[in-house]
């Protein structure tokens, strides 16, 4: 038992790394409406004491973006890798939600971003990934007809992951609070893979669907606002020796971490030290106070951050 439920965790971000933040500034905030995709005003300018008070305090999840000063104008810098690349995959994508994705993608094409897959494109009609300027794949998929969390066109919908066990990395992610909301099976014919898919519970979500009802927890998360951590597991990875996947923290480096805010950080991580998780830094290492960084069963980083953290 390694539960830090009562320490309240909640999902606050996932990390990509950027090469420009003149480009990708304006792309997630212009044409997918990220800098106010939270369903409360921001306060503030970002920077400001207003607008870092909020941001660690806030339930929901975020993007964060990094950008290693220098990266933009330099002639070497061959760019960061969308952890969908073999042998080093790993990270997958994110998803965003609108109401008639055939409308949004072809505005989103007008306006000039690059698509993998068109929606109606492939086997999979209805659903369309694009890249980001860096390269990332954002899938763009339809809200349910009952949503009605927010008027903009576009919300935060999910950060997907591959796993090599989904036994020990449900497990992983429950124990910070994060509920099963759905499963999906797919057999030799159709992939040979599942998906798991987790939340934080929210204060408007009603209730929590069974996972195993896969109506139930599309329903759920087709009108829901706030993301949802999507596992992908390809069927025997499981039975493989030693990682399977990248975390992108090294060469080819990408996606950095997902991240959780907690009450309490050092009570949090002394439970979570005394069952065995690796930490890449403890809460008293180094000299950034207020955070730590473990390692999950297949090696990404989860950073766990005090709640309203002063950095």
């Amino acid at each position: 038992k390694m539960s830090i439920a009562s320490f309240n965790p909640t999902w606050h971000q996932t990390m990509l790394r950027i090469k420009d933040p003149k480009a990708t500034l304006p792309f997630y905030k212009d044409l997918f409406g990220f800098a106010t995709s939270t369903p409360v005003s921001v306060p503030g300018e970002p920077g400001t004491p207003e607008s870092h008070e909020f941001l660690w305090k806030y339930k929901g999840a975020t993007l964060e973006l990094t950008h290693n000063y220098g990266t933009e104008t330099d002639p070497d810098f061959k760019g960061y890798d969308s952890g969908n690349n073999e042998p080093k995959r790993g990270f997958g994508h994110i998803a965003v939600m609108c109401a008639d994705v055939y409308k949004s993608c072809e505005k989103l094409e007008a306006s000039g971003v690059q698509f993998k897959k068109r929606p109606d494109e492939g086997r999979m009609k209805g659903l369309a990934f694009a890249y980001d300027p860096d390269g990332y794949w954002i899938e763009i998929i339809k809200r349910d007809e009952e949503f009605n969390k927010t008027t903009r066109e576009f919300n935060y919908a999910q950060t997907m992951l591959r796993i090599k066990d989904p036994a020990k990395s449900i497990a992983f992610y429950e124990n910070f609070g994060m509920k099963l909301v759905d499963e999906r099976h797919f057999p030799a014919d159709k992939g040979d893979f599942s998906l798991f898919f987790l939340c934080t519970p929210m204060e408007d979500d009603v209730s929590l669907p069974d996972p195993k009802n896969e109506d139930a927890g599309r329903k759920f998360m087709k009108t829901r606002f706030h993301p949802v951590l999507e596992l992908t597991h390809n069927h025997g990875t499981e039975k493989q020796e030693g990682r399977v996947y990248h975390d992108g923290n090294s060469d080819p480096r990408g996606f950095g971490h997902i991240g959780f805010l907690v009450d309490d950080l050092e009570a949090a991580c002394a439970v979570l030290i005394e069952a065995g998780v690796e930490f890449k830094k403890k809460p008293q290492d180094g000299n950034m106070r207020g955070i730590a960084f473990a390692y999950d069963p297949d090696g990404y980083w989860v950073e766990i951050i005090q709640r309203d953290a002063k950095f």
